[in-house]
């Protein structure tokens, strides 16, 4: 009781300071957005439950706030609604301008800048969903999400060549991969004491990642340019065995002007998976490690018409981890349509999956997946064409 009093007091007297304060635009005044996306679905998934009927979903629903913290610096914070639950998808600071050698600094919870596609929220893909092949290779449930530090550095090269060299420590906790009990008596996932007091193989001890990123942005023309990158993290993925998960990447977008109001857009990623998944040996009583490698990769065309029309088509290909030499084919077709501008945007694609075949097993079925999404937007933060 008497912590719920103190804890009330405090949330009033920051509430009088708070009133008191003078008002300045930028500080205690941020600017918000809203960002809505429902969705209908129709898939022809064996096993799915929803097979073949159409299945209407409100989406996930995106409050960003974000503004100028002070003319050096900005903060933003994004809140996810989705499932009938609310996360914290990111929420960081960058400081722009006034750190030494030209430095900029990025703090908090935020989408790693791995490759091109995963620091974009999905109501910006033009199409439904992230790749299959990003889903398989990076950390993460829904995107490589990590709370860390980033210290950034631009700088010209001759011809107008702009490169960026970026280097995050990250806190690591997306690198985690549950280990399947082994049943033995002796495996540490059954000892009842030892999972409660530092979790499943010691998961709850933190062990930091790392990650780093070099990108080179090079003009075609007056408006077009072409933009060239490699990434590369690693992370503990099973503390107690000391297992490790490491992604190298490179990836190439190209954006081509091909009239004042039209242009052509094409993007593409190559991934390279390396990682050791832990087990236990019941009769020497320690923590066993298999190595796995996979590489994979994914492209797409979008070609704008105008700000308001644009179509397109993508293609991935990668040899599952999750399937012994198997690999997995995935190709669609998108398009999408702006209601004047792109506060209230439709958009409809296709996808065809082929799943990876396991071995001595015949094929599965092909998935076919066609998804019709209604963007809608307020605030200054858009809901945009990618």
């Amino acid at each position: 009781m008497r912590h719920t009093t103190l804890l009330a007091g405090a949330l009033v007297a920051c509430a009088l300071v708070a009133l008191a304060a003078p008002s300045r635009a930028g500080v205690v005044n941020p600017d918000l957005s809203l960002i809505g996306q429902p969705t209908m679905r129709w898939t022809d998934a064996i096993g799915d439950p929803a097979s073949k009927r159409p299945v209407l979903d409100v989406g996930e629903t995106e409050v960003m706030l974000d503004s100028y913290l002070n003319p050096y610096a900005k903060g933003a914070a994004v809140f996810s609604f989705a499932s009938g639950g609310v996360s914290v998808e990111e929420a960081y600071f960058t400081v722009m301008r006034g750190l030494p050698a030209g430095l900029a600094l990025k703090g908090g919870k935020y989408r790693v800048g791995f490759g091109k596609l995963n620091m974009l929220h999905p109501h910006a893909y033009p199409f439904a969903d992230r790749f299959h092949v990003l889903a398989a290779y990076l950390p993460g449930s829904d995107s490589f999400n990590e709370t860390g530090m980033q210290l950034s550095e631009q700088f010209a090269l001759p011809g107008d060549v702009a490169v960026t060299a970026s280097a995050d420590w990250l806190q690591g906790d997306s690198f985690r991969i549950a280990r399947t009990a082994s049943g033995a008596l002796n495996d540490p996932l059954v000892t009842a004491a030892t999972v409660a007091a530092t979790g499943p193989d010691r998961a709850l001890e933190p062990r930091p990642a790392g990650l780093g990123r070099l990108s080179a942005f090079i003009p075609v023309k007056d408006r077009s340019g072409l933009e060239l990158g490699a990434s590369y993290t690693q992370g503990t993925n099973n503390v107690a065995a000391a297992t490790r998960t490491a992604v190298l990447g490179g990836d190439a977008k190209l954006k081509y002007w091909t009239s004042a109001n039209a242009y052509l857009l094409v993007q593409a990623e190559v991934l390279s998976l390396s990682r050791d998944d832990a087990g236990w040996d019941s009769t020497t009583a320690n923590y066993t490690k298999s190595k796995i490698t996979a590489t994979g990769g994914y492209a797409f065309l979008d070609y704008n018409f105008n700000p308001r029309y644009d179509a397109g088509a993508s293609f991935e290909s990668y040899q599952d981890p999750a399937v012994h030499d198997g690999s997995a084919h995935a190709m669609g077709v998108f398009a999408g349509l702006a209601l004047m501008e792109e506060t209230t945007s439709f958009r409809i694609g296709w996808e065809r999956l082929q799943p990876a075949t396991p071995v001595g097993q015949a094929a599965p079925s092909a998935v076919n997946t066609v998804t019709l999404r209604v963007l809608y937007s307020m605030g200054p933060h858009k809901a945009h064409q990618f």
